[in-house]
């Protein structure tokens, strides 16, 4: 099937996400601007409305910006606006009314080697959907997006297509989308001597040549960048930061806590390559990456490129430090720039980066209430769903069905075998991430197979990269404004002296600790499930893990697992979650029936999976 153009995803997306995020009653309710009032009930007397079919103070964005002062707040109803552009006042702030970027999205399509009617080529900064000049500029999720496509194009040779140039300082994007294909975003500043501060916080920015570029001082926090796939033979299709950081300027790009994930295949894209442009020859580009996560697209084996034979990458001011993922791995130094210390990274942090300003402390927006959700599970072979023939073996998330009410739906990605690293490094984060929507919850459950530290490619340490891992689960919830939720790992039958004793080391602990620093929900399953297995006893907890008499038809020598659940324990492992749930007032009017005996014959064992479960 040939791939989607931008300009229909875009369409199509839009539609869907207001279709999803508002339904008709809340549309109807809360009107076409949500929260942020209306023009009969303004947040403030300089807040303006855009509308594209006339309810509100305007019809494009532009004529809102024109008549907007300093100080001034823009909000804009769901809508696609195909429009150019350009904000030169301070201290404006746009909001998308819905608080899904999906929904409210400025798009245009020029490239750089478009002709003016004079025939000149409107060039790199010229091709621009959004032009952002004023300082103290704010976003709020809103899509900025250029929809120029090269296969639409082809005697075209400026094939840059900017969606966003960013110039002013002090600039925000919360949750924010930044589309295209090359040059996405401009992260640049008003002039060489002149360094622009930008922050970019939970923000998704796609493209693939250079597709995050310039000579700003930005903060990439907890971003998605997403290199797309390309229809060209040859390698590396492209790389995500061109930094061109002038010379004077002590910093120049910042990524941390970034998930770099890829449509296309594995190693096809480098990270990035210094720009050093003609306009700028002594430019010097800077850019770090920390605590991110780095997928399989990224070329490992030589990450970094040049674009120029005059500039190699090594010259420049290229750092990395506690990066994990395939694409992080150090296959060869040499091919790889400088691994900051601990100290060296304490001063590439986002307070570093942006001194006296600190934009990292606005609040969040929460995620939507809404009655029908799914919720999704992220965890080990203890969680799993199973086949039929190997029935009665059963996972928790396979048997909370048993007790969802009908308006609820259960995407069970748990996968047998599965840490949080091999779950995140095989692409099942990145498939649960392209389903879960907003009002989502994603429960999350590993530590099992993160013990196996000897296993290069499961094993973690629980309170260094176990936890970064986890933070990539709760990253990809809060992007898309589900619900994250931390789920310790359910205990294994093990007694000693007629008492259950523990067996998961640091890892219930090490989770517990981050759930309360990210100030996330947790259901802590290992201390529930102790509790149960000593009230149950060593005897009767056979009943509920895999202890199977010989003659079974699946299990026709018997087994003694006491790690895995037959239906019975499953069953009483997911009531434990949903319980817990309730006393947290966690997703509300997901379960019922939690006081009844479910026969195991409720359970559905499908007659195959897949692995891993993509």
């Amino acid at each position: 099937m040939a791939p989607l153009s931008r300009r229909i995803l875009l369409a199509t997306g839009a539609a869907t996400a207001a279709a999803v995020a508002i339904p008709a009653a809340a549309q109807a309710h809360r009107g076409h601007f949500g929260r942020y009032g209306s023009p009969d009930d303004r947040l403030s007397a300089d807040t303006f409305y855009v509308h594209a079919g006339g309810r509100g103070d305007h019809t494009t964005v532009q004529a809102a910006v024109d008549a907007a002062a300093p100080g001034s707040t823009v909000v804009i109803a769901a809508g696609t606006y195909r429009e150019l552009v350009q904000v030169t006042i301070a201290d404006l702030t746009f909001i998308g009314a819905t608080d899904d970027p999906q929904d409210v999205v400025i798009v245009y399509d020029l490239a750089a080697g478009t002709l003016n009617p004079d025939g000149t080529t409107v060039g790199t900064s010229g091709s621009a959907t959004v032009k952002l000049d004023g300082a103290g500029f704010t976003a709020h999720a809103v899509t900025f997006a250029n929809d120029w496509l090269r296969a639409d194009h082809p005697g075209v040779s400026g094939t840059q297509a900017v969606a966003c140039r960013v110039r002013g300082d002090r600039s925000a994007f919360y949750r924010c989308r930044f589309l295209g294909h090359q040059d996405t975003l401009y992260a640049d500043s008003s002039a060489v001597a002149v360094a622009a501060r930008q922050y970019y916080r939970r923000c998704h920015i796609e493209g693939d040549v250079d597709f995050i570029f310039g000579r700003g001082t930005a903060v990439f926090d907890r971003c998605e960048i997403h290199c797309v796939e390309r229809d060209v033979t040859f390698t590396p299709k492209g790389m995500p930061w061109a930094p061109s950081t002038s010379r004077e300027f002590e910093y120049g790009y910042l990524a941390t806590g970034c998930r770099v994930t890829s449509a296309a295949g594995d190693a096809e894209y480098k990270l990035s390559r210094p720009w050093v442009p003609g306009s700028n020859p002594s430019a010097w580009p800077s850019l770090t990456i920390r605590d991110s996560w780095l997928g399989p697209g990224i070329d490992a084996a030589a990450p970094y490129t040049v674009m120029s034979s005059g500039y190699p990458w090594q010259d420049q001011r290229y750092a990395e430090y506690a990066n994990i993922g395939p694409g992080a791995a150090i296959i060869d130094p040499s091919t790889r720039p400088r691994q900051l210390a601990e100290d060296e990274a304490a001063e590439h942090t986002t307070e570093a980066y942006l001194g006296d300003w600190n934009p990292q402390h606005a609040p969040d927006a929460p995620a939507p209430k809404t009655r029908d959700f799914t919720i999704f599970v992220a965890g080990d072979s203890t969680a799993s769903t199973y086949a039929g023939w190997r029935s009665p073996r059963a996972g928790w998330g396979q048997a909370l069905e048993v007790f969802t009410t009908g308006v609820v739906s259960v995407e069970n990605r748990a996968w047998s075998g599965a840490s949080s690293k091999s779950h995140t490094d095989r692409g099942v984060l990145d498939a649960i991430a392209a389903k879960i929507e907003p009002g989502d919850w994603l429960l999350i459950s590993f530590g099992h197979n993160d013990s196996k530290i000897e296993d290069p490619n499961r094993g973690t340490d629980p309170y260094t990269t176990y936890q970064q891992y986890l933070r990539g689960y709760l990253e990809v919830a809060r992007l898309r404004r589900a619900n994250p939720v931390l789920v310790t790992s359910v205990e294994r039958r093990r007694f000693k002296d007629g008492k259950p004793v523990e067996s998961l080391g640091e890892y219930p602990e090490a989770m517990r600790a981050l759930a309360e620093e990210e100030g996330v929900p947790l259901i802590d399953l290992h201390a529930a499930s102790l509790a149960l297995w000593a009230e149950l006893g060593e005897e009767r907890t056979k009943d509920y893990f895999l202890w199977i008499d010989p003659g079974h038809e699946h299990y026709p020598d018997g087994i003694q697992d006491n790690t895995h659940f037959q239906a019975t324990g499953a069953i009483e492992v997911a009531r434990l979650i949903a319980r817990a749930a309730a006393r947290q007032h966690l997703m509300k009017g997901a379960f019922e029936g939690l006081r009844r005996n479910p026969d195991p014959s409720e359970l559905t064992w499908p007659e195959a999976i897949s692995e891993p479960p993509l």
